[in-house]
């Protein structure tokens, strides 16, 4: 037999406890037993290389992807920090805000530049 209890799998996959995979597990695992020294050292390798391949794969994504996330946050970070040295905010949020938390009607509002208008004259 493998040293790998087949018989609880962690991955939670489907059938993993059905009658008939557990019995395909164990009869495998009972061929696998069967095989010579030098046919297990080659699987053992070539699952190795296999596993090895993968990572590399998995390894050359990776990097293009960190440095373009870094990038890009480094570009939003300074275009950020342009516009507040620029002064870019004009108040018109403060002033919408102030609108909605007035108690004055819609009504106000819709004059409103006549009302400024009249407190200046």
């Amino acid at each position: 037999m493998s040293n790998i209890d087949l018989e609880k799998p962690e991955g939670g996959l489907a059938g993993e406890y059905d009658p008939l995979v557990t019995s395909i597990r164990h009869e495998l695992d009972r061929s696998c037993a069967a095989l010579d020294g030098y046919t297990l050292s080659r699987l053992h390798r070539m699952r190795s290389d296999a596993v090895v391949r993968r990572r590399s794969r998995l390894q050359q994504w990776l990097v293009p992807f960190g440095a373009l996330v870094t990038a890009s946050a480094l570009v939003l970070a300074m275009g950020l920090y342009w516009r507040s040295l620029a002064g870019g905010d004009d108040g018109a949020p403060l002033e919408d805000i102030e609108i909605l938390a007035a108690n004055e009607a819609l009504e106000f509002y819709a004059d409103y530049e006549f009302y400024q208008w009249l407190a200046q004259n």
